[in-house]
Protein backbone atom coordinates (compact mmCIF):
# COMPACT_ATOMS: atom_id res chain seq x y z
CA UNK A 1 0.00 0.00 0.00
CA UNK A 2 3.28 2.25 0.80
CA UNK A 3 4.63 1.96 -2.10
CA UNK A 4 1.22 2.40 -4.46
CA UNK A 5 1.03 5.61 -2.69
CA UNK A 6 4.27 6.60 -3.42
CA UNK A 7 4.36 5.62 -7.10
CA UNK A 8 0.75 7.83 -6.94
CA UNK A 9 2.99 10.58 -5.30
CA UNK A 10 5.31 10.16 -8.01
CA UNK A 11 2.60 10.84 -10.78
CA UNK A 12 1.22 14.12 -8.89
CA UNK A 13 4.36 15.53 -8.87
CA UNK A 14 4.79 14.85 -12.75
CA UNK A 15 1.42 15.80 -13.29
CA UNK A 16 2.68 19.11 -11.51
CA UNK A 17 5.45 19.85 -13.65
CA UNK A 18 3.80 19.10 -16.59
CA UNK A 19 1.27 22.19 -15.53
CA UNK A 20 3.87 24.12 -15.32
CA UNK A 21 5.49 23.08 -18.66
CA UNK A 22 2.45 24.20 -20.31
CA UNK A 23 2.30 27.57 -18.18
CA UNK A 24 -0.09 26.62 -15.39
CA UNK A 25 0.18 29.08 -12.70
CA UNK A 26 -0.85 29.30 -8.84
CA UNK A 27 -3.54 27.00 -8.02
CA UNK A 28 -3.19 25.32 -11.16
CA UNK A 29 -0.23 23.56 -10.37
CA UNK A 30 -1.61 21.69 -7.60
CA UNK A 31 -4.81 21.16 -9.01
CA UNK A 32 -3.57 19.61 -11.76
CA UNK A 33 -1.17 17.56 -9.40
CA UNK A 34 -4.16 16.57 -7.15
CA UNK A 35 -5.86 15.62 -10.28
CA UNK A 36 -2.75 13.11 -11.72
CA UNK A 37 -2.33 11.98 -7.98
CA UNK A 38 -5.87 10.89 -7.52
CA UNK A 39 -5.33 9.16 -11.17
CA UNK A 40 -2.71 6.97 -10.22
CA UNK A 41 -4.19 5.85 -7.27
CA UNK A 42 -7.32 4.49 -8.37
CA UNK A 43 -5.18 3.09 -11.41
CA UNK A 44 -2.94 1.60 -8.96
CA UNK A 45 -6.14 -0.94 -7.71
CA UNK A 46 -6.45 -2.83 -10.80
CA UNK A 47 -4.06 -5.29 -12.71
CA UNK A 48 -4.42 -5.41 -16.58
CA UNK A 49 -2.88 -2.50 -18.41
CA UNK A 50 -6.01 -1.98 -20.28
CA UNK A 51 -8.09 -1.78 -17.30
CA UNK A 52 -5.34 0.48 -15.91
CA UNK A 53 -5.02 2.90 -18.63
CA UNK A 54 -9.59 3.56 -18.90
CA UNK A 55 -9.26 3.84 -15.47
CA UNK A 56 -7.08 6.51 -15.06
CA UNK A 57 -8.59 7.89 -18.17
CA UNK A 58 -12.08 8.30 -16.41
CA UNK A 59 -10.60 9.43 -12.93
CA UNK A 60 -8.53 12.20 -14.66
CA UNK A 61 -11.02 13.15 -16.70
CA UNK A 62 -13.96 13.24 -14.31
CA UNK A 63 -11.63 15.14 -11.97
CA UNK A 64 -10.93 17.59 -14.80
CA UNK A 65 -13.99 18.39 -15.45
CA UNK A 66 -15.12 19.04 -11.59
CA UNK A 67 -12.32 21.64 -11.09
CA UNK A 68 -12.57 23.05 -14.55
CA UNK A 69 -16.31 23.87 -13.46
CA UNK A 70 -15.39 24.95 -9.65
CA UNK A 71 -12.28 26.99 -10.79
CA UNK A 72 -14.32 28.61 -14.08
CA UNK A 73 -11.70 28.03 -16.21
CA UNK A 74 -11.51 25.29 -19.28
CA UNK A 75 -11.02 21.54 -19.27
CA UNK A 76 -7.50 21.99 -21.64
CA UNK A 77 -5.81 23.87 -18.56
CA UNK A 78 -5.98 20.80 -16.22
CA UNK A 79 -6.55 17.69 -19.15
CA UNK A 80 -3.02 18.29 -21.39
CA UNK A 81 -1.02 18.32 -18.19
CA UNK A 82 -2.65 15.23 -16.54
CA UNK A 83 -2.39 13.47 -19.74
CA UNK A 84 1.35 13.53 -20.64
CA UNK A 85 2.57 11.45 -17.49
CA UNK A 86 -0.11 8.65 -18.11
CA UNK A 87 0.65 8.22 -22.32
CA UNK A 88 2.38 4.84 -22.43
CA UNK A 89 6.06 6.29 -23.24
CA UNK A 90 7.78 2.88 -21.74
CA UNK A 91 6.14 1.03 -24.14
CA UNK A 92 6.87 3.57 -26.99
CA UNK A 93 10.46 2.88 -26.02
CA UNK A 94 10.55 -0.79 -25.87
CA UNK A 95 9.06 -0.72 -29.44
CA UNK A 96 11.88 1.99 -30.89
CA UNK A 97 14.19 -0.81 -29.59
CA UNK A 98 12.63 -3.77 -31.13
CA UNK A 99 11.95 -1.29 -34.64
CA UNK A 100 16.22 -0.66 -34.57
CA UNK A 101 16.78 -4.16 -33.79
CA UNK A 102 15.24 -5.26 -36.54
CA UNK A 103 12.37 -7.22 -34.87
CA UNK A 104 9.43 -5.64 -36.92
CA UNK A 105 6.93 -8.28 -35.70
CA UNK A 106 7.23 -7.46 -31.97
CA UNK A 107 7.69 -3.80 -32.35
CA UNK A 108 4.56 -4.37 -34.38
CA UNK A 109 3.14 -5.73 -31.80
CA UNK A 110 4.10 -3.15 -29.21
CA UNK A 111 2.86 -0.20 -31.23
CA UNK A 112 -0.34 -2.18 -31.18
CA UNK A 113 -0.25 -2.28 -27.34
CA UNK A 114 0.31 1.46 -27.04
CA UNK A 115 -2.48 2.10 -29.80
CA UNK A 116 -4.69 0.12 -27.74
CA UNK A 117 -3.95 1.82 -24.20
CA UNK A 118 -4.36 5.59 -25.95
CA UNK A 119 -7.65 4.63 -27.68
CA UNK A 120 -8.81 3.38 -23.81
CA UNK A 121 -7.86 6.79 -22.21
CA UNK A 122 -9.40 8.49 -25.20
CA UNK A 123 -11.99 6.47 -25.40
CA UNK A 124 -12.34 7.38 -21.46
CA UNK A 125 -12.39 11.25 -21.76
CA UNK A 126 -14.97 10.89 -24.82
CA UNK A 127 -17.23 9.12 -22.19
CA UNK A 128 -16.84 11.62 -19.79
CA UNK A 129 -17.51 15.10 -22.22
CA UNK A 130 -20.46 13.20 -23.60
CA UNK A 131 -21.70 12.32 -20.22
CA UNK A 132 -21.35 15.76 -18.64
CA UNK A 133 -22.36 17.33 -21.86
CA UNK A 134 -25.72 15.26 -22.49
CA UNK A 135 -26.52 15.76 -18.70
CA UNK A 136 -25.90 19.38 -18.38
CA UNK A 137 -28.28 19.55 -21.47
CA UNK A 138 -31.13 17.42 -19.28
CA UNK A 139 -30.43 20.42 -16.31
CA UNK A 140 -30.47 23.75 -18.32
CA UNK A 141 -33.29 22.43 -20.77
CA UNK A 142 -35.41 20.29 -18.68
CA UNK A 143 -38.62 20.59 -20.68
CA UNK A 144 -37.18 19.62 -23.97
CA UNK A 145 -36.69 16.27 -25.48
CA UNK A 146 -32.83 15.92 -24.03
CA UNK A 147 -32.55 12.82 -27.28
CA UNK A 148 -32.14 15.93 -29.42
Amino acid sequence: MIILVLKALGAGIACAMCSIRFNGRGKDIVVAGFIGFMAALGMGFFEGLYTRAFVSGLIYSILSEIFARIEKKPVAVYLPAVLVPFVPGKLTFYMMGEFVHGDRLAAMDRLSEIMCVCGLIALAILLTQTTLRFLSKMIHRPEEDPFL
